[in-house]
C-alpha cells in the first residue's frame, strides 16, 4: 500500500473536489451497493487460494509451517441473505486429498435442503487442516465484506479517520467498531459467546469500492486476539475488484510464552463456473 499526492488535472481537481462534499453516510451506501455488484459476479466464480501458516515461537523461530492449495468461492445457501466466504482444501503440503472436480460437483448438485448442511461440513473439514491449536473458519479473505453488507451496517459504529493513496486511487479510511448482539462471529463450541469485531476498511468515495481491509477480532483481554487484512486488485475478466492478498496474525494475550500463528494467502486463477438447467455443472479445467 503505497501513499503520495498525483496529479489529476482539471477533471480530477473536480472528483476530489466532489468527493469532499460526501458524508460517510454517503460512502458507506455506496461500499454497500459495490458489495452487492460483487457478490452477484463472484458468486459465479472460484479463484485458487495458495495459504501458507506458519507457528512463530516468542522467540522468533520458526516451530512449524503448513502449505494448503484450495478452492475459494462464495456460497448462498437457499434461503439466506448473505453469501458466505468457502474454502475446500484440496492439497495439504504438496500431497492431493481429494477430486476438486467431484467435489464442486457435489456440493452444487445436492438437493437444495441438503446444501447448507453440506457446506458447512465442508468448511469445518477444511478447517482442520489449520495448524496452532486455536480452532477457527474466520480466516476467509471475504470477512470484512459482510461489515459492508446492507444487512449488516446498522451493527457498527464508522468513523472516517483519514485518506491515503492506494494504487494511485484517493481512498477514505474508515474505522469500524461492533456494537450489537449477538455479534457476527461468535466463539465457543456452540458459538453462543459474543465476540466484538473492529478495525478499518479503505474505500474509495467517488464509487464506494473496497482496496484493503484490517479486521481486529478481541483484545488484550480476550484468551485469542486475531488481525486479518486484505488487499484487492481489479479483475479485468469479471470487471469487480477481487481479493488479492490476504495476511493474517493470531496470538494469546493471556500467554506470554504462547507461540503466535501467521497466516499469507494469495488468489488467482479466477474462473467462472455455471449450474445449468439440466441440473449439471460446468466445472473449469
Amino acid at each position: 500500500m503505497s501513499t503520495g499526492a498525483i496529479d489529476l488535472g482539471g477533471w480530477g481537481q473536480h472528483q476530489v473536489f466532489a468527493a469532499q462534499q460526501l458524508t460517510i453516510r454517503d460512502v458507506l451506501f455506496r461500499a454497500s451497493q459495490s458489495l452487492l455488484e460483487f457478490e452477484k459476479v463472484f458468486s459465479n466464480v472460484v479463484a485458487e487460494e495458495r495459504y501458507g501458516q506458519k507457528i512463530i515461537n516468542q522467540s522468533g523461530k520458526l516451530r512449524r509451517m503448513r502449505k494448503l492449495v484450495s478452492d475459494f468461492l462464495l456460497v448462498r445457501p437457499p434461503g439466506a441473505d448473505n453469501w458466505f466466504g468457502f474454502r475446500d482444501v484440496f492439497e495439504v503440503d504438496g500431497k492431493l486429498i481429494r477430486d476438486r472436480q467431484e467435489r464442486l460437483r457435489r456440493l452444487f448438485l445436492d438437493s437444495p435442503e441438503d446444501a447448507l448442511e453440506h457446506a458447512s461440513k465442508i468448511l469445518k473439514e477444511s478447517a482442520r487442516y489449520n495448524i496452532g491449536g486455536i480452532q477457527r473458519n474466520i480466516n476467509l479473505p471475504t470477512m470484512a465484506l459482510a461489515i459492508l453488507h446492507p444487512l449488516n451496517q446498522y451493527r457498527f459504529f464508522f468513523e472516517k479517520t483519514g485518506e491515503e493513496t492506494i494504487d494511485d486511487v484517493t481512498v477514505w479510511i474508515i474505522r469500524f467498531s461492533e456494537h450489537s448482539r449477538p455479534t457476527l462471529i461468535r466463539a465457543g463450541r456452540r458459538g453462543r459467546g459474543d465476540i466484538y469485531t473492529q478495525g478499518s476498511v479503505w474505500i474509495a468515495p467517488e464509487n464506494g469500492q473496497l482496496l484493503y481491509s484490517e479486521l481486529m477480532v478481541g483484545d488484550t483481554n480476550s484468551n485469542v486476539r486475531s488481525q486479518i487484512t486484505v488487499k484487492y486488485r481489479f479483475e479485468e475478466r469479471f470487471g469487480v475488484w477481487v481479493p488479492s492478498e490476504m495476511h493474517e496474525i493470531y496470538d494469546r494475550p493471556k500467554q506470554r510464552r504462547a507461540p503466535r500463528l501467521e497466516g499469507e494467502a494469495t488468489y488467482s486463477n479466477f474462473r467462472k463456473f455455471e449450474v445449468e438447467v439440466d441440473e449439471t455443472i460446468k466445472v473449469p479445467q
